[in-house]
């Protein structure tokens, strides 16, 4: 069912010498694989705070209504409202009940925005109806910032954490400017989902459909990675690079026995997910020793698994060999997304470390020898870092910050007319051949 894909930058270390490694893991669904029928159950949380009166609140009750009509007679659906209370619109129901439609449209402004009662409310529902093999998605619609208690950040993680855990996935559309952008993307970061920052509430119907044909084509729900480790080795930082960027905090990862465990993203039938890491590695003797062993698990079974193997050598030009830079790109480039995060808020040592990682990312001979997600990687990197500047409106940070959580790859990109090599579409220069981009000459 899983394609996994395992890299490492170097196959050889120095015999008896601690060193460090950089592996990367991508994991794909078979070109082969079908789809399994199953029943889904959408809780709609859409805030109704006065300054979601007008526009915004037509647009998210059209949007609520467009993911019911896409949902089959099987599937369930749930609305809760939130503002100054909470209030639960419909309980779960078939998708198919004709009032569905009468009761979104009824909804109405209110006073505060109580953000995590509307989501925990929405959770407790999913809760209430959920069977064997069912997918749950929760999708959050709001523009303001909690101002009912509870609303610090730890209690939104903890909230997003246990939702889950228990399996349901959690997307967050941010609409307007004046939301709070690092506590919605850390929503969905821990929610297993993915937060849009939405600008214009004519895009709300499009952006919220594609998370809904995703659902749809869910492959794998509530994945989890295993990675198991050569004793002695120790994972030194993780990245989730693809669908969506997310620092992994090493702290928060359950541990056993050398082996680390890593909640990921619902793995989707054409899209990949990547994984980047950087590994302290112990002295060795030997050739051929189990480096790395992962395996990705649903439930209790495992569906995937793959082996990494590694030599150490006294032959410096051996040991000194980089046979695969991409692994190593792909942290470092991710890691100066992360930081320009910071910098978005004015952090401006943050800022300058990130421009620091992208300029000994600028090698002409490693640039060579980049994969189009490396390549990706580095170009959104140096883009975001260009875009940040002083005295930045809300607009512009939340269009900032949103653009250093999805890596633009050749999907998006498009192919410079001087080397082929891929650039933003927003690109004014070339990263690989450094010409200036005439928009009339680019093709997808």
């Amino acid at each position: 069912m899983l394609k996994l894909k395992l890299a490492q930058n170097r196959q050889h270390v120095k015999c008896n010498q601690k060193t460090v490694l950089f592996t990367s893991l991508e994991i794909s669904p078979d070109d082969t694989t079908k789809m399994i029928q199953r029943n889904h159950h959408v809780a709609l949380a859409i805030d109704c705070s006065g300054s979601m009166d007008g526009e915004k609140l037509e647009n998210a009750k059209e949007s609520a209504i467009s993911v019911v009509r896409r949902l089959s007679p099987s599937d369930l659906v749930s609305v809760v409202t939130f503002e100054t209370e909470v209030e639960v619109k419909l309980n779960p129901t078939s998708a198919s009940d004709p009032s569905i439609e009468n009761i979104i449209r009824s909804i109405n402004v209110g006073g505060a925005t109580a953000l995590h009662g509307g989501i925990s409310t929405a959770f407790q529902l999913l809760q209430q109806a959920s069977v064997a093999n069912m997918i749950n998605r929760l999708e959050v619609f709001s523009d303001g910032e909690p101002n009912v208690m509870p609303y610090d950040e730890d209690d939104f993680v903890q909230l997003a954490q246990a939702i889950r855990s228990n399996g349901v996935t959690l997307d967050v559309f941010g609409i307007g400017d004046d939301y709070n952008g690092p506590l919605l993307m850390k929503l969905s970061e821990c929610g297993g989902g993915k937060w849009e920052h939405v600008a214009d509430t004519s895009d709300l119907t499009t952006i919220v459909n594609t998370q809904v044909t995703e659902m749809q084509n869910t492959v794998i729900s509530n994945p989890q990675l295993k990675i198991a480790l050569m004793n002695g080795a120790e994972l030194a930082a993780a990245v989730i690079v693809k669908p969506t960027l997310q620092e992994i905090n090493l702290q928060d990862i359950p541990t056993s026995a050398g082996t680390y465990s890593i909640g990921l993203k619902d793995i989707i039938k054409d899209q990949s997910q990547t994984i980047a890491m950087r590994v302290a590695v112990p002295p060795i003797e030997g050739e051929n020793i189990l480096f790395v062993d992962v395996g990705i698990t649903e439930g209790n079974s495992e569906v995937a698994h793959a082996t990494a193997k590694l030599s150490c050598s006294n032959d410096k030009e051996l040991y000194n060999m980089e046979i695969d830079p991409n692994p190593r790109i792909l942290l470092s480039g991710s890691e100066a997304t992360v930081l320009l995060r910071q910098g978005i808020d004015g952090d401006e040592a943050a800022t300058k470390l990130a421009k620091t990682i992208i300029k000994n990312l600028d090698d002409p001979e490693t640039t060579k020898l980049m994969d189009d997600d490396a390549h990706a990687t580095v170009i959104n990197a140096k883009e975001i870092s260009g875009d940040i500047k002083p005295g930045m409106s809300e607009a512009e940070k939340k269009r900032v910050l949103h653009s250093t959580t999805v890596i633009e790859t050749k999907e998006s990109n498009l192919t410079c007319p001087n080397c082929n090599s891929l650039i933003r579409p927003a690109a004014k220069f070339c990263f690989k051949c450094g010409k200036a981009i005439n928009k009339n000459e680019v093709e997808k």
